[in-house]
C-alpha cells in the first residue's frame, strides 16, 4: 500500500501546479477545468482516461456546465492522498500545457 502524505507534502507537491486544490477532510485533490465546448470537455476526459488506465490510478472526472471537468483524485487503498495522485495531478498539467 502506498504512502499517505502529509499535508505539508501535499502542500508543497502542489506549488506550482495553479488551480488544483487539497481537500483535507475528504482526503482528496481536484481541480476544475473549462473549454470552449462540450467536445473539447469530452476529448479532454477521454484523454485523462488514456493516462489514468497508463498509471493504472483512476481519479473521479465530472463533466457539468456544459463545457467544464472536475478531476478528484485519491488513493482508495491508502484512504487518502499518495505520490500517485501527485503524480496523475503533474500528468493532467503536461497534457493540459501541451
Amino acid at each position: 500500500m502506498p504512502d499517505l502524505l502529509s499535508d505539508g507534502e501535499i502542500e508543497k507537491a502542489l506549488k506550482g501546479m495553479d488551480g488544483w486544490n487539497h481537500d483535507d477532510v475528504y482526503h482528496w485533490l481536484f481541480k476544475d477545468f473549462s473549454f470552449d465546448n462540450f467536445g473539447s470537455a469530452v476529448t479532454f476526459v477521454n484523454r485523462v482516461a488514456e493516462i489514468a488506465e497508463e498509471m493504472n490510478h483512476h481519479p473521479d472526472i465530472l463533466i457539468f456546465a456544459y463545457s467544464s471537468v472536475k478531476i478528484t483524485t485519491t488513493t482508495h487503498d491508502a484512504n487518502g492522498i499518495t505520490n500517485k495522485d501527485i503524480a496523475l495531478a503533474e500528468s493532467i498539467e503536461i497534457l493540459i500545457s501541451g
